[in-house]
């Protein structure tokens, strides 16, 4: 997979201001949207993240707009970065479609209920699918019911869904679920690729081990690069070395899709790739 894009955003000058964070960027900033994706394909990676992740109608409202102007700029945002994403690939890459926890998310808590969870995620998968993502991929997903909303949204769509959960610890989801719940109401539903993703890399690995006991399927990671979890600006990031050992690590797990998330540049993405050839030249 590729890298951050709102961290790489503001990397290029780009104001990311919440709660929108990059939603805009699509609308006012595409040609920068779609160098930044071009830079991971040309980095290595095979999967590009549509900018999507802030691209709701929930999102728009909070800003101010009333709520059919907020439907109209979410759905604008949204088809505006797959076709930013659609620019930059090539043949052989594919576009995931992200969508994410409806409120900020590192804070579970703050979930507004099934009812608006199944409005956003109503809009956001239909009009991902439309748009033309090859994945839809729910992301940096830290708590339980929402996880379980947005599976039975898209339980009959024909795309590849993918999850990708944000933990607290080794054991248990950010909300405080524990991992074991989190399996038994994933297995209910179509999933064809369980992730973990946005937490530092040391806490990444301490909860791999769990998470592997419990899911035999395709699974994957994207660690974020901060120095702890949770209360990073993700410029201060961990140095070259412990991220070298730490992506080792992740190597020797063997995880069928890698990549990184918050903080990581395309040259981040290059070191992956180059240590990810010679583990399989080895």
């Amino acid at each position: 997979m590729d890298g951050a894009m709102g961290t790489e955003l503001q990397n290029r000058g780009v104001k990311v201001p919440l709660p929108l964070w990059s939603a805009n960027a699509n609308i006012e900033y595409p040609e920068i949207v779609i160098n930044i994706h071009k830079d991971y394909i040309e980095s290595g990676s095979d999967i590009i993240t549509a900018n999507t992740f802030r691209s709701t109608s929930w999102t728009y409202r909070k800003v101010g707009y009333g709520k059919k102007r907020s439907v109209e700029m979410a759905k604008l945002s949204l088809y505006k970065a797959v076709e930013c994403a659609q620019k930059a690939i090539s043949d052989s890459t594919r576009i995931a479609g992200s969508i994410t926890s409806i409120e900020d998310c590192y804070t579970p808590s703050a979930f507004p209920g099934r009812s608006i969870a199944e409005d956003t995620y109503g809009y956001s998968t239909e009009w991902l699918v439309d748009a033309g993502a090859d994945i839809i991929l729910f992301e940096t997903m830290g708590n339980i019911q929402e996880i379980s909303c947005g599976l039975e949204m898209v339980k009959d769509f024909e795309v590849p869904v993918w999850l990708s959960i944000i933990m607290k610890d080794d054991s248990h989801l950010l909300d405080e679920t524990p991992i074991q719940d989190v399996i038994e109401l994933i297995n209910r539903y179509r999933l064809d690729c369980l992730m973990t993703n946005c937490n530092q890399i040391d806490t990444t690995l301490d909860a791999l081990d769990g998470i592997l006991k419990l899911w035999a399927k395709e699974w994957g990671v994207y660690p974020n690069l901060g120095i702890n979890d949770y209360g990073n600006d993700y410029f201060t990031i961990v140095d070259d070395s412990n991220f070298r050992n730490a992506i080792a690590k992740l190597f020797s797990y063997e995880p069928d899709v890698i990549g990184l998330c918050c903080g990581s540049t395309p040259k981040h993405i290059t070191e992956l790739k180059n240590m990810h050839n010679i583990k399989n030249q080895i």
